[in-house]
């Protein structure tokens, strides 16, 4: 099969053509004699110089490219000016350059998709099993696992100068490349390097399974950059993974929990199922129980007031309904007008934004004090509101804040669940292998709309990249400013991407501080079950010098009635229990 244009025609053979001359020049001399010795040479030597210029035409075909050296100098490049010429040859067709020993030409066919193997060598015979090459293809992923990676990178040639002459390769044996053309150890090299660094900030499931594309197309980005800084003249053409898995030795282990994974969904599911079926019976008869509850209780409580009352009391001295903030409290309302987020803060900077409200009038949670906690001044300026690299001394520590909540109305019912709003510093550290980014990182809380950009005046709508900002973070030295920015936001996972500034590169650990209105769901914490035993006893102790009968009354609720000179007091003592217990 002809390549395109029509067949190669061959080149005319020389040393041919000199042995026939010289066979001529002989019978010439023969038939001159001595006397025509002389001229024979002068024409001997005119056609010896006809025939050494005519050796230095050739041929050009599709997709191929000559470079042209004189004195071993490639000619047109800015190495050694040749008169005006070119020293890259691209034009199909007949050309002419200086023979040897003056010039030379190197012809190389540029447009021919070449192809590298890492990780394996294809077997040299048809029905060959492939040969693993696990010292190129183990590599450890961004989650600390081993993974056995296979790639096939295809490339062609750009730069026919930068080809020949910018890099001095030793070759490879191996796939048949002489030294010197950049395509064997370098390209080998640095396209091992690029992928060992995609992998590298990445988790196994994304190399493995849902991120190949991805790792395809950085690779390829990143082997190319390589590849341009060496001035290699080599063009990738793709990057392909052929296979990516975990090592044979763990290979069995690693499927396993792939599949315990599966099974774990499928648990889950089935647990929902139930649920969804299960609750709205449960619902039924505890609506039913608490019907039957209600008419035994009310024919009680009234004479019960009495001794509930101390009951209660002592309840409320132990009962601790506040909770731990996730992140460092910031000043959200601006209440000081400083406009400064560490200064000012109150309670009011706590927001309650969602829970139940039984009667209409409002959400039944109130935020009813604020503590703050790592500093004996009361007011935080004893601790830090970003990350710990700010602290002037070493016994400064990150502020944290516990806010207690009441009810509005009623006593709140422990687990009930609620969410609050308020301004947060979170404090990260740098993953590792971070370089010069980009990278990912999870928010603990959900985010808010901060900058009401959308003008709809609801912070749970309009949620982006704006109302999340770097407030303290490191500042390498080499651009003003902190080194790390917010780049996007996907408020559907809370996962926020940040961007390294140009010019820095990020060490792995560093602290560093973002800014946004956080959405922490919380629920009504319960009475630890000391508190609840101390709480009892003491109850008892105070009511037992009045009581004279003690009845069990029956129903799914033990109770203990104490009747005394002032009527009975209920006293519950926890959920009964089943037959089986």
């Amino acid at each position: 099969m002809f390549q395109p244009g029509g067949p190669r025609q061959p080149e005319v053979d020389f040393d041919q053509l000199l042995a026939g001359v010289k066979r001529t020049l002989g019978s010439i001399a023969a038939r001159l004699g001595g006397g025509g010795v002389g001229g024979v040479i002068v024409l001997a030597i005119g056609l010896i110089a006809v025939l050494w210029l005519a050796s230095g035409i050739y041929r050009i075909g599709p997709g191929e490219e000559v470079a042209q050296r004189r004195f071993g100098a490639i000619c047109g490049a800015a190495l050694a000016p040749c008169s005006g010429t070119t020293g890259i040859v691209t034009q199909t067709g007949l050309h002419w350059w200086w023979p040897g020993p003056i010039g030379e030409k190197d012809k190389i066919k540029v447009t021919e998709t070449r192809r590298m193997e890492l990780g394996f060598r294809t077997g040299a015979d048809q029905g060959v099993a492939d040969v693993q090459v696990p010292v190129e293809g183990l590599m450890i992923s961004g989650d600390l696992n081993i993974v056995d990676v296979q790639m096939v990178v295809q490339y062609d040639i750009k730069d026919l100068v930068g080809f020949l002459f910018r890099v001095n390769d030793p070759g490879e044996d191996a796939r048949g490349i002489p030294p010197g053309q950049p395509d064997g150890r370098t390209l080998k090299d640095a396209a091992e390097a690029a992928l060992r660094l995609v992998v590298g900030q990445r988790s196994i499931e994304d190399v493995l399974t849902e991120q190949r594309t991805a790792v395809e197309s950085d690779t390829k980005t990143r082997l190319q950059d390589i590849l341009d800084n060496y001035q290699t003249g080599i063009n990738i053409v793709s990057v392909q993974l052929l296979k990516t898995q975990a090592p044979e030795e763990v290979f069995e282990s690693f499927e396993d929990v792939l599949r315990a994974r599966q099974e774990q969904e499928t648990l889950v599911n089935e647990a929902l199922a139930y649920e969804n079926n299960i609750i709205p019976r449960a619902e039924g008869d505890a609506e039913r129980i608490k019907r039957e509850a209600e008419a035994f209780a009310q024919a009680r409580v009234a004479r019960a007031r009495g001794e509930s009352s101390r009951f209660i009391s002592v309840l409320e001295q132990f009962r601790d309904h506040s909770i731990g903030l996730g992140n460092v409290l910031q000043d959200t309302n601006n209440a000081d007008g400083d406009g400064d987020s560490a200064t000012g803060i109150g309670l009011g900077d706590v927001t309650v934004i969602d829970g139940p409200d039984v009667d209409g009038d409002g959400i039944d949670i109130l935020a009813s004090s604020l503590t703050v906690i790592g500093t004996d001044l009361g007011d935080g300026s004893g601790c830090l509101f970003t990350n710990a690299d700010a602290a002037d001394g070493d016994s400064a520590v990150i502020c944290t804040f516990s806010v207690s909540y009441d009810g509005q109305n009623d006593e709140l019912v422990s687990g009930t669940g609620f969410s609050i709003a308020y301004l947060g510093n979170e404090i990260l550290s740098l993953p590792s292998l971070v370089g010069t980014g980009p990278f990912e990182m999870r928010l603990s809380n959900p985010v808010l709309d901060t900058d009401n950009a959308d003008g709809d005046d609801n912070i749970t709508t309009g949620i982006s990249a704006a109302d999340i900002k770097v407030v303290k973070g490191p500042d390498g030295g080499n651009a003003d400013g902190v080194d790390i920015s917010v780049n996007g936001f996907d408020a559907r996972t809370n996962v926020v991407t940040f961007r390294v500034q140009a010019g820095e590169t990020l060490r792995a650990g560093d602290g560093f501080t973002v800014q946004y209105l956080n959405r922490e769901n919380l629920k009504v914490p319960a009475t630890s079950e000391v508190t609840q035993q101390r709480l009892y006893l003491e109850a008892i102790e105070t009511i037992l010098p009045g009581i004279n009968k003690i009845i069990v009354s029956p129903g799914t609720e033990s109770v203990i009635i104490l009747g005394g000179r002032d009527g009975i007091t209920p006293i519950p003592i926890g959920p009964s229990q089943s037959p089986s217990q």
